[in-house]
């Protein structure tokens, strides 16, 4: 059961450390969000480092690790635009993000 556990804690966080601003700090964050974050920072040539200060320095009084979650969505949200979306049920592009967000129990 890939990026989730069994029991009632919830996904399975990891803990890195980034530096943010200048100043190093930890953030914990789902298997997943760490991979799309990573993701991003090849696709647009910047250090991990980089985009967290990025969003740090935007984000106001919201936490980081939110706001760092709610930046990724944006960003895929725009990178895919309308294409693939269905109006006879679910897309396919919805069974996909269900099946590796939150994969179901066999």
């Amino acid at each position: 059961m890939a990026g989730r556990q069994g029991n009632k804690e919830g996904p399975v966080l990891v803990c890195r450390n980034v530096k943010v601003s200048g100043r190093r700090t930890s953030l914990r964050m789902e298997p997943y969000i760490w991979d799309s974050l990573r993701e991003i920072c090849e696709r647009e040539g910047l250090t991990l480092n980089d985009i967290c200060t990025q969003i740090d320095q935007r984000r106001g009084e919201a936490n980081l690790t939110a706001s760092i979650r709610v930046f990724i969505v944006s960003y895929f949200r725009n990178a895919i635009g309308s294409r693939g979306f269905s109006e006879d049920g679910p897309s396919s592009i919805l069974r996909k993000a269900m099946d590796d967000a939150i994969p179901p129990f066999d």
